[in-house]
């Protein structure tokens, strides 16, 4: 995206993609699934190949004489010119990868790809032949390799570690090309060129927690390129004929799919003027976001404006690009051509942003083992949202048939490495190899292979009281991952909702008995001294003030509330964020005392925002569960977004928690069918009589006002929610402070403080400091542990981001949350009128275990 421009008044068009030219890895390597038993490893290539994936044990010196691990895999063809594969290597029967260990991968190609389970030759092409990551091999290595003291001369990953103290892993959400601020997962590559060399210091793993693309709101060049390098790969058009008028296919145009997605499609996406809809735009985008290689360079993009606004560029007489400034005099009456002229700039400028730190992204993704799952922007905003949604959309042929693109590429290029042996061979493959078979046929919308993507994409056919009706044979698309110190646990939170109430109320993220069963309960209870990481999109636990008040006010005065903002947090169904804690906490397994104890981090992002919020609990008859003491704490790490920063995420960061109590309760009960509960709390100081709530229906809930005592009776489960501040951990600044490119992990202190004091935002940091504790710039999140005996444990987060107008990002907001579960002894029965101090939540929270920490 250079600033070549096009003289002699021709129209300029998008390069033609010249697939000879191309090297042959179009995307990749982009290590996948880390586990004891193999590393997996995806790409994308222009030809049919056999790969062969080999990791070695060691960081530096010779390659021993045989890998630790190896495997072969042959791609999967998703169209002429664009191949796919994640390659598995394992270790021999009997072996394992050593943890917290630095692993190096090589990759072979092999244009036979006969015989696939025999490894490609020694002599085969590699990562850094000519024409395989580049047409230069030395520029492969500059791509894929870092520089300095100790760093491996290959791609490398860490294994995940033995001991919590150990983990360090990075997660992140929202990523949009053309949003505002620069990309903040090339932060990532930042913290990598620091501690490459150092195995002890190296991040383990990457989370993506949702919306990786966004397929609904797309810049008009974006989708151009999408669009024609899409036909280009694949090598055929997708059209969708069951339109009601012939006419609408003209409207197919990048900036002009508004009307098309909301009348005919039934999608609510109000950003949908070029939205993805055919599986190539869906593919490509993946290429797109995840390399640099299909960009075309030397190609000023804003010369494209004729191409989607050619009325407006005859208004304005061809404006050029460079003589922009001069526009805004003189075509200042003509100001809605010139407001669509100046936000086509803005978002090209944006683009050139995001393009010029893919490669950083790139290298970043081949040295960090990742995993992710998908939220709305996957596929169109408000995905699911409510039943109504899903009818409407269903209700046509090209609407269902959307759906399919949608969630096959995200099986493609997301979920194949996460879960590589739903790809794989046997029973447990048997979804996904339908599913690649399927997009492998020369036209997929053709009945026979359509009928299987549906199927294998779990597209619904509408949904009948409440739940989402489909076929069997779905591909799962919840996961978990053991590691030897901890766990992961990702969740399912958009196609398994139940809708419990009208066509357009809030769904519950997860209902049913046997989606917990999948979900939850499959995984293991590793006990309380290993760490519980739970992936779920949206934050289990959310920002009070937009979850609890804004939200629910904007969906009363406004009917299409519930789609503008996004009203389908945790927090928005009771019932079902209950049912949740319950089986979440109360799976673990009791111990000699007979009480169930976990600790749990809950990984999330898509609210644009980041901060943390402790949640902990006790009960002694959970919601939907049987009888028994539950004891738990829940840490909500939210990072979020990682390129959509806005005006109104960064007046939230200056906010801060300026209106929300620093802590709130709420106490649970179970009202047995027909019957009512009377619960009673203490009245205003102006009052001696208490304030009584009759509780009606199962879960009876009750949120005492802060200060206020609850008199009885005694409820079943309580949870204590505490928003964190920002725990600071800078230094005093020195004079003269340069802004450092590096941050060492063990003692970053006086970096920050470098950094905030080189900074124009210095006081603004330092100083007024309510832009800490909630951060709306663009954000990636680092997650660490202590981890003492019993209930000395914590986990930390750092989010590092960057002040407006620097490149470099920095570890600015930093959290630190206690994870105690207490001892078996204690009760909820309330305190005695008078006993607590006056900074004591008012429900006897002594008797909730470990009531210390930094709250605010």
């Amino acid at each position: 995206m250079g600033d070549t421009g096009v003289s002699g008044g021709s129209v300029p068009t998008l390069p033609p993609l010249n697939i000879e030219k191309l090297p042959l890895v179009l995307a990749g390597p982009m290590v996948r699934r880390v586990d004891e038993t193999g590393v997996t490893v995806f790409f994308a290539l222009k030809a049919a190949r056999k790969v062969t994936l080999e990791a070695y044990s060691g960081g530096s010196g010779p390659l021993p004489p045989e890998p630790a691990a190896r495997g072969t895999a042959v791609t999967a063809r998703i169209g002429e010119h664009l191949h796919v594969v994640a390659v598995t290597a394992r270790p021999a029967p009997g072996g394992a990868l050593a943890p917290g260990t630095v692993h190096r991968y090589t990759a072979r190609f092999s244009a036979d790809t006969t015989a696939p389970d025999t490894p490609v030759p020694a002599g085969a092409p590699g990562l850094f032949d000519d024409g395989v990551v580049h047409a230069q091999g030395a520029e492969a290595r500059r791509r894929l390799l870092y520089t300095g003291t100790g760093a491996p001369d290959l791609p490398s990953f860490v294994t995940p570690p033995d001991h919590p103290s150990k983990l360090r892993f990075f997660h992140a959400s929202c990523r949009k090309p053309h949003g505002e601020g620069l990309d903040a997962l090339a932060v990532l590559d930042q913290v990598l060129r620091t501690d490459i060399g150092k195995p002890a210091h190296r991040p383990q793993q990457l989370f993506l927690t949702g919306d990786q693309i966004y397929a609904d709101d797309v810049a008009e060049v974006l989708l151009h390129m999408c669009t024609q390098y899409g036909r280009a790969l694949l090598g055929r058009d997708e059209t969708f004929p069951t339109l009601p008028h012939e006419h609408r296919l003209l409207l197919m145009k990048p900036g002009k799919r508004q009307q098309l997605t909301v009348e005919d499609f039934h999608l609510t996406s109000d950003e949908g003027q070029s939205h993805l809809l055919t599986l190539a735009e869906f593919c490509v985008m993946y290429l797109m976001v995840w390399s640099d290689t299909l960009w075309p360079d030397g190609f000023d993009l804003r010369l494209l404006f004729p191409e989607f606004y050619d009325y407006e560029d005859m208004v304005l007489d061809h404006p050029h690009p460079d003589q922009a400034d001069k526009l805004w005099f003189v075509h200042s009456f003509r100001r809605k051509a010139l407001g669509t002229y100046r936000a086509f700039l803005g978002r090209c400028g944006h683009l050139k942003d995001f393009r010029r730190t893919l490669p950083k992204v790139r290298r970043a993704l081949a040295n960090t083992a990742s995993y992710m799952m998908f939220d709305d922007h996957e596929v169109t905003d408000d995905w699911y949202i409510a039943s109504s949604w899903v009818d409407g959309v269903c209700s046509t042929d090209h609407g269902r048939r959307f759906l399919a693109n949608g969630i096959a590429a995200y099986a493609v290029f997301q979920h194949w490495g996460n879960v590589p042996a739903a790809f794989g061979p046997g029973p447990e493959g048997e979804a996904g190899r339908d599913l690649l078979t399927a997009l492998a046929q020369p036209d997929h919308t053709a009945a026979g292979p359509a009928a299987v993507i549906a199927r294998r994409t779990g597209v619904p056919s509408g949904t009948h009281s409440g739940r989402i009706m489909r076929a069997d044979g779905s591909l799962p698309w919840h996961y978990s991952v053991d590691w030897p110190a901890h766990q992961l646990v990702a969740v399912d939170t958009r196609t398994q909702r139940v809708f419990r109430g009208g066509p357009k109320d809030s769904p519950a993220l997860i209902w049913s008995d046997p989606a917990y069963a999948a979900m939850l309960e499959s995984a293991p209870d590793r006990g309380t001294e290993k760490v519980t990481v739970v992936l779920s999109p949206c934050p289990v636990l959310g920002y009070p003030l937009l979850e609890e008040i804004a939200q629910p006010a904007i969906k009363k005065v406004i009917p299409t509330g519930y789609l503008w903002k996004d009203v389908e947090a945790w927090s928005h169904d009771e019932a079902a964020f209950h049912k949740f804690l319950a089986r979440l906490l109360g799976q673990a397994q009791p111990g000699p005392d007979g009480v169930r104890r976990r600790r749990v981090i809950s990984l999330g992002g898509d609210v644009h925002y980041g901060f943390a919020v402790r949640m902990r609990y006790g009960a002694t008859h959970a919601y939907h569960a049987p009888e028994g003491k539950v004891r738990g704490v829940l840490a909500q790490l939210t990072a979020s977004s990682l390129k959509n920063e806005a005006g109104g995420t960064k007046f939230l960061q200056g906010l801060g928690y300026a209106f929300t109590s620093p802590w709130a309760t709420h106490l649970g009960w179970n009202v047995p069918h027909g019957e009512r509960i009377a619960v009673d709390v203490e009245g205003p100081p102006s009052s001696p009589d208490p304030v009584r709530t009759i509780l009606t229906e199962s879960p009876g809930i009750v949120r005492p006002p802060r200060g206020r005592r609850l008199l009885g009776p005694a409820p079943h489960w309580e949870c204590l929610f505490e928003y964190f501040e920002h725990h600071d951990p800078t230094a005093a600044p020195r004079p003269n402070a340069t802004i450092p490119v590096e941050f060492p992990p063990d003692d970053p202190r006086q970096a920050v403080a470098d950094y905030a004091a080189a900074s124009g935002n210095h006081f603004n940091y330092l100083v007024k400091g309510t832009g800490r504790a909630i951060v709306g710039h663009n954000n990636i999140g680092e997650v660490t542990f202590t981890w003492g005996a019993d209930d000395d444990k914590s986990v930390i987060q750092n989010l590092w981001w960057r002040f407006d107008g620097q490149e470099t990002a920095a570890p600015l907001s930093r959290f630190v949350l206690p994870l105690p579960v207490g001892p078996a002894t204690g009760t909820l029965a309330p305190d005695a009128p008078g006993t607590a101090p006056d900074n004591a939540p008012p429900t006897g929270a002594e008797s909730l275990p470990g009531h210390e920490g930094t709250p605010r």
